[in-house]
C-alpha cells in the first residue's frame, strides 16, 4: 500500500492531482483481496491489494488487466489509474450494489441484460476462451484431503466437459456476476470486480445472477443443466480454495 501510494505521480488519473492521497477506510466485503479507499482532496480512488494466493483461485492479472482495458469505452467499469501484477488503483464508484429484490425489478434487469450484452460485443483478439474442465481441475489440485469425494470430482468434471465440447461462441464473461459487484447510481449502472473475467460462456453470467430463475427449454435445457452445474461446483471449489 505504502509504495503504491508512494507512486501516485505514475497514475493515469482523469484529474490533475497535486498531493498523495491518503487512506481513508479500508472497503470490507470482500474475501479476496485487501482493498481500500483513498483521497486527496475532492479525488476518490480504490486500491485493491491482490491476494498472494491469486494463482490458486484461478486469477489471471494480466488478462484482467487487458479486459478492463478492453472495456473502458463502454462506460460500464470503473475508469483504471494503475494496474500491475500486484495492486490495481481505480474509480471509486458511489452508489447501491444491487440485490435479489432490485434484480426482479424489470428496469434494472432490462439494463443489465442490455450491459452485458455490451460486454459480450466487445472483441478480445487472441484470447483464449475458458476451459472449464481445466479450471476446476485446477481448484481440484490445491485442496487438501477428502473435501470433495470421488464421485463428486466425477461428476463435476463431466458437466464441465459437456459445456466444454458443446458449441457456443466465447464471450468476455465476468465470471463473478453476483449482485454486490453491480453498483447503481445516478450515472447508470457499474460492474466491479473483474479478476475472475476471461472469454467464456455467453450464458454463464445471466445464469449467476438470475441462478435458477434463469434457463432455457427445450433443445438447450440440457446444456444450461450442466453449465449450472459447473457453476454452482466453481462457486463452491473457490470457497473451499480460501478455507
Amino acid at each position: 500500500m505504502q509504495k503504491t501510494l508512494l507512486n501516485w505521480q505514475q497514475w493515469q488519473t482523469t484529474s490533475k492531482l497535486d498531493y498523495q492521497p491518503e487512506v481513508v477506510r479500508e472497503l470490507v466485503g470482500g474475501r479476496t483481496n485487501k482493498t481500500f479507499l483513498v483521497a486527496a482532496g475532492d479525488f476518490q480512488a480504490v486500491v485493491r491489494i491482490n491476494s498472494l494466493v491469486s494463482s490458486k483461485l484461478g486469477i489471471d492479472r494480466q488478462r484482467e488487466a487487458r479486459i478492463l482495458g478492453l472495456l473502458q469505452s463502454t462506460g460500464l467499469v470503473p475508469k483504471v489509474y494503475f494496474i500491475d501484477a500486484e495492486v490495481l488503483v481505480s474509480e471509486f464508484i458511489e452508489g447501491d450494489c444491487l440485490n435479489s429484490k432490485s434484480l426482479k425489478n424489470t428496469h434494472i434487469m432490462e439494463s443489465l441484460s442490455a450491459a452485458l450484452r455490451l460486454v459480450q460485443s466487445v472483441k478480445m483478439p487472441d484470447g483464449i476462451p475458458r476451459n472449464y474442465l481445466e479450471y476446476c481441475q485446477n481448484y481440484f489440485a490445491h485442496l487438501n484431503g477428502d473435501i470433495v469425494s470421488l464421485s463428486v470430482k466425477e461428476q463435476i468434471e463431466a458437466a464441465a466437459l459437456e459445456v466444454d465440447t458443446e458449441e457456443w461462441e466465447p464471450v468476455i464473461c465476468h465470471h463473478d456476476m453476483v449482485p454486490e459487484n453491480i453498483i447503481l447510481n445516478e450515472r447508470g449502472l457499474f460492474i466491479i470486480d473483474w479478476e475472475y473475467a476471461a472469454l467464456g460462456h455467453p450464458r454463464l453470467d445471466f445464469i449467476r445472477l438470475y441462478d435458477g430463475d434463469y434457463g432455457l427449454t427445450g433443445q438447450q435445457e440440457g446444456a444450461m443443466r450442466s453449465l449450472f452445474k459447473v457453476k454452482q461446483a466453481m462457486d463452491k471449489l473457490w470457497l473451499a480454495v480460501q478455507l
